[in-house]
């Protein structure tokens, strides 16, 4: 019988870290996301995860435009965007808009990269661990395993996966970390090392921008490796220059650059607490959330320990020096690059607030390309994971490391068992794959079936509301192209001033969807026919095979239940469609864009004579503009104020406010365009 040689003994164990990821996976999600003829789980999950596969489907409806291979002309015609901003895995997304005509008419792959990416984070996971624990027994890839179990349950694989799909391919920091580590058999030479570092950048472009530079990090962490190991100059930089050079090459065949919709950040970085990766709640923002679990912090104090320990029992601590100097001075290279990159200007530890520094303008616009630059903390708190696991395996005997990481895995598993049974139960419920269209009435299928309508076209921006996500679905299902949709990156204030515009000169075979209230107070400006769908005030040029909406009417009103209150707030809606606000306590809203002009707001309810009223506009990101109102009546009953738009108002709303311990009651209000 053949001995099994080490590469055979890695190859299996890492084959058993591709089926541990797949497990976890399975668990996790199950197998009907893995059904590419279902996609309704996605519609029905939120806008992020339509995002993605409505982004796939107009891309794949729109027609080919060399030299950009990944422009969509149909997602917000008539511009071009790129379906690199709307997250629907680009690389994905051409390779089967290629296979298109032999696709059925309903596709999705995201179940399928989801389950890719717990299969390589469980792989690569495993191979890294064993290499720089130095592996050479079964039970010491056992134990390295345990540890790829820890890396499975990294909170940001699991809790970006089917939200922000794109972003939970982690593996592809650990592929990176895979170059760095295995330089001496994968980057033997300068010419391979620039393929493999290509090959990356590849992955990095066609899958999520933000894995750019934290691959970028390890690049650089891998020049310094080789330039301490004496490789020479062109060995450690010109791996570097391929990963850009494939990067960028990439962007601009996918319309990077191209587009003419897209846009960038406004100019605000999101950075991380770094104590978030040890201990959580500094900084409890979605974005910012940084945290490694507790079986990974116990792993990294396990290590620290164990580490000390056996460095103060060596004897021979210059020798040892010299021998790992380059992989300990290239780690703190990428750690520290990491933990730099992951703050912003603004450096905050533990909740305080250390220092700001004055960012120069043309690094801010740079860096805001990443915003959300908590993110790249993934790759120091991976990294703490991988050279934790590593260490206890190099100073612990292999039976003894096993025991450690299995007891870390045990323990990170434990600590988020709850959200792991929720996440289970949630995909195995039959609830979770029936999806119900926000469009009900059987008219806008009519439309539909008319062929009279080519075009969808909002009157406004406006991506928060169900009526959005249900037009888009239409849209794409139809094969219509669209006015507006959401990107990443996007020029919201440009989009605020040009969807409204776009309706000066009206187009045929396009359906006008009036999708906020405030819309409705422009109906008097165009020579439409308008029908109402579900609430929704529709028009077009041509006769549409429905009943026609009722008379135009110069007041709209509030919908009171789209009204928001302060976080932790106890004011209440009424069963009765009023509000109940109670002291000390606010409500607000309602977020609709208004064309210049001037408006009368009232306010009716009870005890209005005990609150304060303020109104104003603001974009997502964008500051706060207060408007100057005028009061016209005032009292317990009524509230009635009037003020003046010089400009569009994207983003309108009004507050109300109590002035003291008693609540007051809100009943109705309502909204009058008076010029």
């Amino acid at each position: 019988m053949a001995r099994c040689t080490p590469h055979c003994r890695a190859r299996a164990w890492a084959l058993a870290g591709a089926l541990l990821g797949a497990a976890v996976f399975l668990a996790l999600y199950g197998v009907r996301v893995l059904d590419p003829t279902d996609a309704g789980w996605m519609l029905q999950a939120g806008a992020d995860p339509a995002q993605h596969y409505l982004g796939w489907v107009q891309y794949r409806h729109s027609d080919w435009h060399l030299p950009y291979l990944g422009m969509s002309y149909a997602t917000i015609y008539p511009h071009r965007v790129s379906v690199l901003y709307t997250d629907s895995l680009p690389l994905f997304a051409v390779f089967f808009k290629l296979l298109s005509p032999l696709l059925p008419d309903t596709f999705q792959y995201f179940g399928w990269w989801g389950l890719l990416c717990f299969v390589l984070q469980g792989a690569l996971g495993q191979c890294l661990i064993a290499r720089v624990g130095g592996a050479r027994t079964h039970t010491a890839h056992a134990a390295a395993l345990a540890g790829a179990g820890v890396l499975l349950l990294f909170p940001a694989l699991r809790i970006r996966m089917f939200a922000h799909t794109a972003l939970a391919g982690t593996w592809l920091v650990l592929a990176a970390l895979c170059l760095w580590a295995f330089a001496g058999t994968l980057c033997r030479t300068t010419l391979r090392a620039c393929l493999w570092w290509a090959l990356l950048g590849l992955l990095g472009a066609g899958i999520h921008l933000y894995y750019l530079p934290m691959m970028g990090i390890v690049a650089v962490g891998c020049a310094v490796a080789a330039l301490l190991r004496r490789r020479g100059a062109a060995y450690a930089l010109l791996p570097i220059l391929s990963f850009c050079a494939a990067a960028l090459g990439e962007l601009f065949l996918l319309g990077a650059f191209s587009g003419n919709y897209s846009g960038t950040s406004a100019g605000w970085l999101n950075g991380a607490d770094l104590a978030d990766l040890f201990v959580p709640g500094f900084d409890d923002g979605f974005e910012s959330y940084v945290y490694i679990g507790l079986g990974g912090v116990l792993l990294c104090a396990l290590a620290l320990t164990a580490g000390l320990i056996a460095f103060g029992r060596r004897k021979d601590k210059p020798a040892l020096w010299r021998r790992i100097a380059p992989w300990a001075v290239s780690a703190l290279v990428i750690g520290l690059l990491s933990a730099f990159a992951a703050m912003s200007d603004t450096v905050t530890f533990a909740g305080h607030t250390l220092f700001t520094w004055p960012m120069p303008g043309p690094l801010l616009t740079l860096w805001s390309m990443f915003s959300s630059c908590a993110r790249l903390a993934w790759l120091l708190g991976m990294l703490l994971l991988v050279l934790g696991a590593g260490l206890l395996l190099r100073v612990c005997e292999p039976r003894s490391a096993l025991a450690l990481l299995a007891v870390c895995l045990a323990v990170q598993t434990a600590s988020q068992w709850p959200s792991l049974t929720a996440t289970a139960a949630n995909y195995r419920s039959d609830a979770r794959y029936t999806y119900t269209s926000p469009l009900r009435d059987p008219g806008w299928q009519a439309v539909a079936d008319s062929g009279l309508i080519q075009h969808l076209s909002f009157a406004s921006l406006d991506w928060s509301s169900s009526t959005f996500w249900g037009c888009a679905a239409l849209a794409a299902e139809n094969d219509w192209t669209m006015n507006s949709f959401y990107l990443a990156h996007m020029d919201t204030v440009t989009a605020a001033d040009s969807i409204p515009a776009q309706m000066d000169t009206l187009q045929p075979a396009t359906l006008y969807v009036f999708s906020s209230k405030g819309d409705e107070l422009r109906r008097g400006l165009y020579d439409l026919h308008y029908y109402r769908l579900d609430g929704v005030l529709v028009g077009s040029l041509e006769e549409l095979p429905l009943p026609p909406a009722e008379a135009a009417s110069g007041t709209v009103a509030v919908d009171l239940d789209t009204l928001g209150f302060a976080e932790g707030s106890s004011s209440t809606h009424d069963a009765d469609g009023g509000i109940t606000l109670a002291g000390g306590e606010s409500v607000s809203g309602a977020g609709w864009t208004l064309l210049p002009g001037r408006y009368v707001c009232t306010i009716r309810g009870e005890g209005l004579d005990h609150c304060y009223v303020r109104s104003g506009y603001h974009l997502e990101k964008q500051p706060y503009q207060a408007l100057d109102i005028v009061f016209l009546e005032g009292s317990a009953q009524v509230v009635s104020f009037q003020f003046d738009l010089g400009t569009n108002a994207p983003g309108w709303e009004f507050a109300v406010h109590t002035l003291d311990d008693r609540s007051l009651r809100l009943q109705e209000v309502t909204l009058t365009k008076i010029s």
